[in-house]
């Protein structure tokens, strides 16, 4: 029964609950249009990448101006936040199997010492590259970084290839 009623609330607010009639309303609406376009940003259209793994400690030496981020949801309308959310989700799910993926690994290769150490970045991309089945991509400015000091794996995200990329497309660029 609740199930009806959501999907009837979703069908009225995707169709409407009601239509003007006449040449009035359609002068009206097409006076309005403009200005619904103009009050929403246009959304960004980028493609999710192949992932890739890289060295953390490598690559922030490299680039220092990296950043390591945690996917969020921070929309205000409810369909962006439904697609932001299931990113995230997907982004740290994929965290946290890579992570456990390591510990395993360290365990197998401990033979019996108490403190196993992580693997190394060389061990642990070979291993993520063989179970890398559902392991999605992230943006194109972002990319998974393993800690091989301790296990851990994390997101960095390059600011400047973001604004770049956003500018590109004719879109306003807040961190």
């Amino acid at each position: 029964m609740p199930r009806s009623i959501y999907a009837l609330l979703l069908a009225l607010t995707l169709v409407g609950c009601g239509q003007k009639t006449g040449d009035d309303s359609k002068a009206a609406q097409d006076e309005e249009q403009p200005a619904v376009a103009d009050a929403q940003p246009k959304a960004p259209a980028f493609n999710e990448l192949e992932w890739k793994i890289v060295d953390r400690n490598k690559a922030m030496a490299e680039n220092p101006k990296l950043v390591e981020v945690v996917n969020d949801t921070n929309a205000s309308d409810p369909l962006s936040a439904i697609s932001q959310t299931y990113f995230s989700a997907t982004s740290r799910i994929n965290k946290m199997q890579m992570e456990y993926n390591a510990r395993l690994q360290a365990n197998l290769n401990a033979d019996g010492a108490e403190d196993p150490k992580p693997p190394t970045f060389e061990e642990f991309n070979a291993s993520a590259k063989m179970n890398s089945n559902n392991v999605k991509g992230l943006k194109p400015w972002q990319v998974y970084a393993y800690d091989e000091s301790t296990g851990k794996v994390t997101i960095l995200e390059d600011r400047e290839l973001k604004k770049k990329l956003y500018e590109e497309q004719g879109l306003k660029y807040e961190e």
